[in-house]
């Protein structure tokens, strides 16, 4: 079973990162060749070099030392992925990350309190952005950690609400704890340790701490409360659903839902862009490949506890199979017949009947998943908009942050399905004058409209992005003036690699692009720092962006719309951005037609013909400010941009047939009748099912992440940074060695640390 991430420490620093969980043999080192992550220099430049030591590990973090001289370095790796770096001593100075080309899945360094004698910052592993901070010059080393004092024993247990910037990974300190290990809830429901938290408690010290082991979206108070109260004999059930490399899909344990993280790091420099948080939000479980791969532990089972059973029901389908075999966790594997709704169950058996404990996810969609590409116009900019409180701008801040589906009744914009609602536009930085806006533009309507066309669930995440461009920051004859790619921060290109993370991370198959509106943009010729682009210059833009895309997937279908009619700025402006326009909207159909032969790619709608006729469908005044726009559609040109969008998708794919009346085959369930070895006996039966089309907000579906150590190299010290999975019992932590214990020449083994997350 996969773990997080594995880690070697050398001399030279954080030599290895390996991403166990898109690439769970660790085959790939994400850190830049001779390289380590982060580089501690001297004042002279020179790069601190010493022997690691190992100082302290438990199942959730383990503290890894290096002495140069007058400086210490201090590593504290959580398992969730944050590493908080401490500098003591000597000026020094820290740069990073250092990622290898193109490494998949991201890393971001923040500096928290930095002062002559000491520094203190975090690197966040597997994330674009970082976390607003939670901190105070006098205890840097919370930063980023709820924190609750005199926290003693209480007949409720003690509440720690993280505020809204805390996203990844939150961690909880409770100071003065006199519980021992906790039991910890989220917004009522039972999480289980080690899948869903891990905690280490010091009861001379009487500090417990906690990392909460998902994702945690911004949202009410309530639905980010954690009680920790003390540890009590529950049986705690989890269900989660496995990606292809026997991965836990990341699923809210309160809803069950499937979290999305769709941020894009901000517009503004160094490349890729800082810190956003608001674009990480839930939608109904989809998936995009029929397998469906189900995996249920459980914590303190009851007495006569022998198995789990797994149930599947959907459209002119049921399945039920019984796991009484925990070797590897409780799994099954069913194929789902076609693309649609589903519900799915898991159920403890005592004594081989089904008991009362049991955890749901419903609905759990089999079906297409589709990123749309572009610029403030896929955004959504300025139809539907909801402004952060306290917000400059004109306009609502009601219904801020969207990170979970609207009610149908709410008023506003959602599917019928609930997947799409309105989504951040992630452009600027969490900061005090964070601007940052929900857009709804013309993905809520083009799920419903391909819902119903292709007849299977859609999901269509939202990656636009106000004022990005093609390939370049700008276009200019001036050296250096372009910011080409990853060296800019405001191109489809420099935040390729975020795009494609975001479309391995779902499964999506399909991207809708629409991008050049910003390159045409500018009219000047004699502008050494952002010239009128040719049109020759756009289509190998275009092409490096396809490409790019494509990088990972030659085989990802790719539409690509021409650009709309505009009519913004003076006359003369207006004039000279339509020519533009007009030219780089053959170059698109040149592109495709060239490409077309080795790839799906197609073309997408005419935006520019639709709204060369129906001017009346882009908005005139700009709502935020009261300035002239004439470039956005209005709502109406949301909705046709939909329905251009669905005219073109529902031609190119095919439709789901309908199921059957009755299922075509029978389903069987297995009865095991010896629980070592297994023999089952089949006897038929039929059912039926309907499936609802948005979740039940209950407890009812609490995903769990497998635990086992990924393999590592046989050098020493390893350590283990959380429990081996059992079905019932709390695993013991691994012994850490002392300090002394640990070589301190410069040839010592490297200190391998395996993040896993049960």
């Amino acid at each position: 079973m996969p773990g997080r991430f594995a880690l070697v420490f050398t001399s030279n620093g954080l030599s290895e990162w390996r991403d166990l969980r898109r690439d769970p043999k660790g085959s790939r080192n994400l850190v830049a060749e001779s390289a380590s992550l982060v580089v501690a220099r001297n004042i002279a430049g020179n790069p601190l070099l010493a022997s690691p030591e190992l100082m302290h590990t438990s199942p959730l973090r383990a503290l890894v030392r290096y002495t140069v001289n007058d400086v210490s370095i201090t590593y504290e790796v959580w398992a969730g992925g944050h590493i908080a770096i401490n500098l003591a001593g000597a000026p020094t100075t820290l740069t990073g990350p250092h990622l290898a080309p193109d490494p998949g899945a991201g890393a971001a360094l923040q500096p928290v309190i930095i002062t002559p004698a000491m520094q203190q910052w975090l690197l966040y592993l597997d994330a674009w952005t970082v976390d607003e901070l939670s901190t105070t010059k006098s205890q840097p080393a919370l930063a980023g950690i709820a924190t609750a004092s005199e926290a003693g024993l209480t007949a409720t247990g003690v509440t720690v609400i993280p505020p809204d910037g805390i996203v990844r990974y939150p961690r909880l300190r409770i100071s003065n704890w006199t519980g021992g290990m906790p039991t910890v809830r989220r917004a009522g429901v039972t999480l289980a340790e080690g899948s869903d938290y891990l905690a280490e408690y010091d009861d001379t010290s009487g500090e417990l701490l906690i990392q909460y082991m998902h994702l945690l979206p911004p949202g009410p108070a309530e639905t980010r409360a954690f009680t920790i109260q003390p540890a009590q004999t529950e049986p705690v059930l989890t269900l989660s659903i496995l990606d292809a490399n026997d991965t836990p899909r990341p699923l809210d344990p309160v809803t069950g839902m499937l979290i999305v993280d769709a941020d894009l790091p901000a517009g503004s420099t160094p490349a890729p862009g800082p810190l956003t948080t608001k674009d990480v939000f839930q939608i109904p479980y989809i998936q995009t490949e029929p397998t469906l791969r189900l995996q249920a532990t459980i914590t303190d089972p009851p007495e006569g506890f022998n198995g789990i059973r797994f149930s599947v029901s959907g459209p002119g389908f049921a399945q039920t199979i019984d796991d009484t075999d925990d070797t590897n966790g409780f799994r099954v594997t069913i194929t789902l017949p076609r693309r649609a709704e589903y519900s799915v169950t898991a159920t403890i058996l005592v004594d081989g009947t089904p008991g009362t404990l049991s955890r749901t996810i419903d609905p759990v969609g089999y079906g297409r998943i589709f990123v749309s590409i572009g610029d403030s116009i896929t955004a959504g900019k300025w139809a539907f908009y909801r402004l952060p409180p306290g917000s400059s701008l004109s306009g609502a801040s009601d219904g801020y942050p969207f990170t979970m589906p609207p009610a149908p009744d709410s008023g506003y914009p959602r599917s019928t399905d609930g997947r799409n609602y309105p989504q951040s536009d992630n452009t600027q930085a969490d900061s005090a004058g964070y601007q940052n806006i929900y857009y709804a533009g013309y993905q809520i309507e083009l799920n419903d409209r391909l819902t119903t066309c292709l007849n299977s669930p859609v999901f269509i995440l939202n990656d636009g992005f106000s004022g990005i461009r093609t390939a370049r920051d700008l276009y200019g004859n001036t050296t250096g003036s372009d910011r080409t790619g990853t060296s800019g921060y405001l191109n489809v290109l420099g935040k390729a690699a975020i795009y494609r993370q975001h479309i391995t991370d779902l499964g999506a198959g399909h991207v809708l692009l629409q991008v050049g509106t910003n390159d045409a943009t500018a009219v000047s010729t004699t502008n050494p720092y952002n010239n009128l682009m040719p049109a020759s210059v756009y289509k190998e833009d275009l092409r490096a962006v396809i490409t790019a895309l494509r990088q990972d997937r030659p085989d990802l279908a790719l539409w690509v719309a021409r650009l709309p009619w505009r009519n913004d700025g003076t006359a003369t402006q207006a004039a000279t951005r339509r020519a533009t326009t007009l030219a780089f909207n053959e170059s698109i159909v040149e592109l495709i037609d060239e490409l077309d032969d080795n790839a799906p790619i197609r073309q997408g709608p005419d935006f520019y013909s639709h709204f060369a006729i129906n001017q009346s469908q882009i908005i005139t005044i700009n709502p935020s400010n009261g300035n002239a726009d004439n470039i956005h559609p209005n709502a109406a040109g949301f909705s046709a941009m939909a329905e251009l969008w669905a005219n073109v998708l529902c031609a190119d794919l095919p439709r789901e047939p309908d199921p059957s009346p009755t299922p075509t085959s029978t389903i069987y369930i297995p009865t095991v009748i010896a629980p070592s070895p297994t023999t089952t006996s089949l006897s038929a039966i039929t059912t039926s099912a309907t499936v609802p089309a948005s979740p039940a907000a209950t407890d009812t579906a609490t995903p769990t992440v497998p635990a086992s150590p990924a393999a590592t190299d046989t050098a020493t010290p390893t350590v283990p940074t959380s429990p081996v999975a059992t079905a019932t019992a709390t695993p013991t932590p691994a012994t850490a060695p002392t300090a002394s214990s640990v070589p301190v020449q410069a040839t010592v083994a490297p200190i391998h640390i395996p993040l896993i997350q049960r």
